[in-house]
C-alpha cells in the first residue's frame, strides 16, 4: 500500500489557492465595481507576497474577508463613518431610548476613566 506524502511546496501551493479563491469570493461582495477590481488586485498581491515576510496567505485571506464584509456592510448604509469600538460600542449597546448618545457617551466616559484608574493602579502598585 503506497503512501503519498505532501511535500512544503504542495501544501504552500493549495494554501495558496485557496487564499486566493477566499480573496476572490471577498472581493465579489464589494458593492462598486471599482472597488472590486482595486481591492481584488491588493489583496491577491498582498496574497502572493505573504511568504516573503513571514505571514500565512490563508490569515491574510481571511482577514481581507472581514474587511471586505466591513466595507460592504458601512457601503450599504450610505455611510463612510466608523463603527464604534471600546468603551462606546459597548455603552451604545447597553444604553437605548431618547437622548441615547448623550448618554451612551456619558457611560463611554465613566468606563474609560475606571480603566484609566485600574492602569494607574497597577502602575503606581
Amino acid at each position: 500500500m503506497a503512501t503519498v506524502v505532501a511535500t512544503g511546496g504542495a501544501v504552500s501551493q493549495i494554501h495558496l489557492r485557496v487564499a486566493l479563491a477566499v480573496v476572490r469570493c471577498a472581493a465579489s461582495v464589494l458593492p462598486d465595481a471599482r472597488q472590486r477590481a482595486r481591492y481584488l488586485e491588493q489583496w491577491q498581491a498582498d496574497v502572493h507576497d505573504a511568504a516573503d515576510l513571514d505571514l500565512s496567505a490563508l490569515r491574510l485571506a481571511l482577514g481581507a474577508a472581514g474587511a471586505a464584509a466591513r466595507i460592504a456592510a458601512t457601503s450599504s448604509k450610505g455611510s463612510t463613518t466608523m463603527l464604534p469600538i471600546g468603551p462606546l460600542a459597548l455603552a451604545l449597546r447597553v444604553v437605548h431610548g431618547s437622548r441615547a448618545r448623550q448618554r451612551a457617551a456619558t457611560l463611554a466616559a465613566l468606563l474609560a476613566l475606571g480603566l484609566l484608574g485600574g492602569i494607574a493602579l497597577l502602575i503606581t502598585g
